[in-house]
């Protein structure tokens, strides 16, 4: 008896010693647990401190949420506590921008090592219409002392300081800026992919650290294929960006209509807060909570309305075969997702914003299985591509999933598009242009500029001879003409044949991202073929980036178009358009290209 009374003792105290409280004044309320202390302002619904215990540093300038570039912005009206307890503390904020109904989260657990954020948007059928291309939560974070960015695991650095960031240089783009080391900063050269982002933030030289700890992105505009940015610095502020909604890369504008009751919830996320000692070491740390927090999807403690508890998942054998003699192909770094069919109401998964999408990544193997979990019910189109394998393969039915149930589909067969045996290929199908000269650094600024320099002829790329790494640039970019004005121009393939092809070949041109550029191609000085030019342009060329919207693409030859003996092919690229202030920032980024000849 003695021992069960002193166990039942020893529970409560370290409940009261763990337990999470709120307090509050006419301004703020102050949420505090054994690691961090939050306050939120009254007026606004706005983080106004940040602070893990046992140190006084203050992690914020300031924070807000905004829309539009910071054109509409979220200032409650209304605030609710929704919970109060010594476990769980969480307030409501609401109000009513562009036209829509917005409630925002606050939550801290007695184990929280910082707050979880959520937002719910609610456009109900009496609304007028709206229309929006950004919804974002900011941290502005003291720059000194945190100045540490990291956004993947090889993309991290310190920043320049306020002080060599004031006065800088506009440079072309507008967003990139000279600084007095010399050195030219570009926010976007930080921005992420959704496929597998988990984390980003700031920390300081000893590790003090604040970090977005995502668990599923699964409510963001474009899922899968999106690119957004993430962090960057502005003299004073390191700016620490989740963009719920972002149209950074090609992916759009979002716009409910009047009649159309739509909503979604973004999140919740963890704003985490840590100390680990180097920055290393609080990105580390960081990563290793995000596994923790993916665990724990969907949430329990979640009580805001719209948002899913009870899911199901898909599972399934996925194999892609080679026409040519059946066989499967070894993946690698394979992805199957889950997203809405195209139709007049869905554009393509890129810009599809109305739903929540879902996928699961890293697959490898020979006809590995796969497994797509946590999927709130629906209706959904199954889409996959692999490292290694030309194409985007859509299942040609679509996939119901249940609640408390697994879908599986079991094997799931594609049959990749190849009309002969290859007789040469430049790059690697992996859907980026990573793998050619500069693609292994191209989130840096002015990369464009030196094309010219680099290859003052153009690319003229020999089959045999030639390295695509340091021969083939990333970027098919414009130069400058003699009359001042951006022009592209026209890269060349040499190759040689002991015999023509006897039938119809087919150049496949797998495109990794477009902007504002139109492509045709000639062989042998011949005419062009028709030209492509209904890209959709994903801003990769402007914005540092180096995946956008994939597009696979098809030019057909004759046998009489090749000869025996050296035989060239010219890719030519037209601007149609492109950003103008200092650099003209049109390119297209090749993927993989690859000719395919019957007969040889």
């Amino acid at each position: 008896m003695y021992f069960l009374i002193f166990g039942i003792l020893i529970s409560f105290l370290i409940s009261i010693v763990s337990a999470v409280s709120l307090t509050q004044n006419n301004n703020s309320y102050t949420l505090k647990n054994n690691y961090a202390t939050v306050v939120i302002s009254k007026k606004d619904g706005y983080i106004t401190s940040l602070k893990i215990a046992g140190d006084n540093q203050e992690f914020l300038n300031r924070s807000y949420i905004d829309a539009n570039g910071s054109k509409a912005g979220f200032h409650a009206k209304r605030s609710t506590i929704i919970k109060n307890t010594n476990d769980h503390v969480e307030i409501a904020f609401t109000d009513n921008v562009l036209n829509m109904d917005w409630e925002v989260r606050y939550t801290m657990l007695n184990d929280t090592k910082g707050i979880y954020f959520s937002l719910k948007l609610d456009h109900k059928s009496n609304y007028p219409d709206t229309q929006f291309s950004e919804i974002r939560l900011i941290l502005r974070l003291k720059s000194n002392p945190f100045s540490w960015l990291q956004v993947e695991d090889d993309v991290g650095r310190y920043l320049p300081t306020a002080e060599q960031q004031k006065n800088c240089q506009v440079m072309g783009p507008k967003e990139a800026c000279k600084v007095k080391t010399g050195e030219v900063i570009h926010k976007y050269d930080w921005s992420i992919d959704a496929l597998k982002h988990d984390v980003h933030g700031f920390t300081t030289k000893n590790g003090l650290g604040c970090w977005f700890v995502t668990p599923s992105m699964e409510w963001k505009n474009g899922g899968a294929y999106n690119r957004d940015l993430a962090c960057h610095q502005g003299e004073n502020d390191s700016l620490q960006i989740m963009y719920m909604a972002g149209s950074h890369y090609g992916a759009g504008d979002e716009y409910p209509k009047r009649g159309e009751n739509w909503s979604k919830v973004y999140g919740p996320y963890l704003i985490y807060l840590n100390k680990a000692g180097s920055p290393q070491a609080s990105w580390r740390d960081a990563k290793a909570v995000a596994k923790v927090e993916k665990a724990k999807w969907p949430y329990s403690f979640v009580s805001q309305s719209g948002y899913v508890k009870q899911r199901g998942s898909v599972s399934g054998k996925l194999t892609i075969r080679n026409p040519l003699n059946n066989s499967a192909f070894r993946l690698e770094d394979a992805v199957v997702t889950l997203v809405q069919p195209e139709s007049n109401r869905e554009s393509i998964p890129n810009q599809q914003w109305r739903h929540y999408s879902f996928w699961t990544h890293s697959i490898s193997g020979i006809s590995p299985n796969f497994s797509i979990n946590n999927v709130i019910p629906g209706t959904y189109q199954l889409r996959a591509w692999s490292k290694g394998v030309v194409g985007e393969f859509i299942l040609n039915k679509t996939i119901t999933v249940t609640a408390g149930r697994t879908t599986n589909l079991g094997e799931t067969v594609f049959t990749e598009k190849r009309v002969g045996p290859i007789a040469w290929e430049i790059g690697i199908p992996d859907r980026t242009a990573k793998e050619f000269k500069h693609g292994d650094h191209f989130n840096q600024w002015g990369l464009p500029y030196k094309f010219p320099k680099e290859f003052p002829n153009g690319v003229n790329y020999y089959i045999g001879k030639s390295n695509y790494a340091r021969d083939w640039n990333y970027c098919h970019v414009s130069v400058p003409g003699r009359d001042g004005k951006y022009q592209s121009i026209p890269w060349n393939i040499y190759f040689n044949l002991r015999k023509k092809p006897t039938g119809t070949s087919v150049l496949r041109v797998s495109v990794a991202a477009n902007s504002s550029t139109a492509l045709s191609v000639s062989i042998n000085g011949g005419k062009n073929t028709a030209e492509v030019a209904d890209f959709k342009d994903d801003a990769c060329v402007r914005r540092d980036g180096i995946r956008g919207f994939y597009r696979e693409l098809e030019f057909k030859f004759g046998p009489n178009d090749f000869k025996v003996g050296e035989n060239k092919i010219t890719l030519h690229a037209r601007k149609t358009g492109g950003y103008t202030n200092n650099y003209q920032f049109d390119g297209i980024m090749y993927d993989h290209i690859r000719l395919e000849t019957p007969g040889l």
